[in-house]
């Protein structure tokens, strides 16, 4: 019996329909990812109960166990709204096939090392970083981990900036601390002669025992560094990418709350005040470091996947 064309395009109308109601069905995907014990679940509820407010659909949060993680989970479009910090935007832009940066947090104008990167040392014969390239070959070196923008990726642009473009052969030994705190703390204890982590670690220390001056040199403080974006998935409509966008860049206004909780999952937010809009060439500045131009396209593919 041969269907009429009337009944054939009800049926095709219902089928959309409800492909539509399924699309619509299917939650946002928020995510970040673990930094030592924070997965930044909590830090983002918040945010997440006014996406869902905004957008009227649910808002699911996820966060991966590293940077590393969280990079795959995006090129395999797991992800539709993206927490993620410097270093990893920098290594998912080289092939970044399916988000957008729309927004940072911005520092307050009169900020005092927000988010810097420090070099030091505990060895009396380097007194300043002019030092480092003479006595590298006799020098153990350690940097946080692969996925720290303060504490590797910047200090490596650094040394990149006066001739070490190479620091695990041209330093005797390079090792990873685990975190900031660790780091600074193997640095105490000898099992490094260098180290270089975040600023905020740094005077933080510094205020809990001020005789660490007498002992602990610094030879670089960075300038501050671009923190790192808010990504939306290039797949969700227009309407949704702008509603989501005037969304974060007014949190400051529509719910405090939101944004002060954000800010609370990583330190170096802390004197921000408000998202601002960016785009991808909002980070060109880490081509040139200290004055000199720097070899950031073969550091960052030392640690692609």
């Amino acid at each position: 019996m041969k269907k009429s064309p009337v009944k054939t395009v009800y049926i095709m109308l219902i089928g959309c329909l409800l492909w539509s109601c399924q699309q619509q069905s299917d939650p946002i995907r928020l995510a970040t990812y673990t930094y030592a014990t924070n997965d930044r679940i909590d830090n983002m509820k918040l945010l997440a109960q006014e996406l869902e407010l905004t957008l009227q659909q649910k808002v699911d949060r996820k966060s991966y166990p590293d940077v590393r993680s969280f990079i795959k989970a995006i090129k395999s479009n797991e992800v539709d709204i993206a927490l993620i910090n410097t270093l990893g935007y920098l290594r998912l832009a080289s092939d970044n096939a399916h988000m957008i940066p729309i927004a940072n947090l911005r520092v307050k104008e009169d900020a005092i090392d927000n988010y810097k990167t420090v070099i030091l040392t505990t060895n009396d014969n380097i007194t300043d970083f002019a030092m480092i390239g003479a006595q590298a070959k006799d020098l153990r070196m350690m940097f946080v981990k692969e996925g720290s923008t303060s504490g590797n990726l910047i200090p490596r642009l650094f040394l990149s900036s006066i001739g070490i473009s190479s620091p695990e052969t041209q330093f005797k030994e390079v090792q990873y601390g685990g975190n900031h705190t660790s780091t600074f703390e193997k640095l105490l204890q000898g099992k490094t002669d260098m180290c270089a982590i975040g600023s905020n670690e740094y005077f933080q220390q510094l205020q809990s025992d001020s005789t660490l001056k007498e002992t602990v040199n610094l030879l670089w403080i960075s300038d501050e560094i671009p923190l790192g974006p808010v990504l939306i998935n290039k797949n969700l409509s227009v309407v949704d990418q702008e509603a989501i966008s005037a969304l974060i860049l007014n949190l400051h206004l529509k719910n405090p709350a939101a944004l002060e909780a954000v800010k609370a999952g990583w330190s170096e937010a802390k004197q921000a005040v408000k998202f601002q809009s960016i785009t991808d060439e909002y980070y060109d500045s880490f081509r040139e470091v200290n004055g000199n131009r720097t070899r950031f396209t073969e550091i960052l593919k030392q640690f692609e996947d």
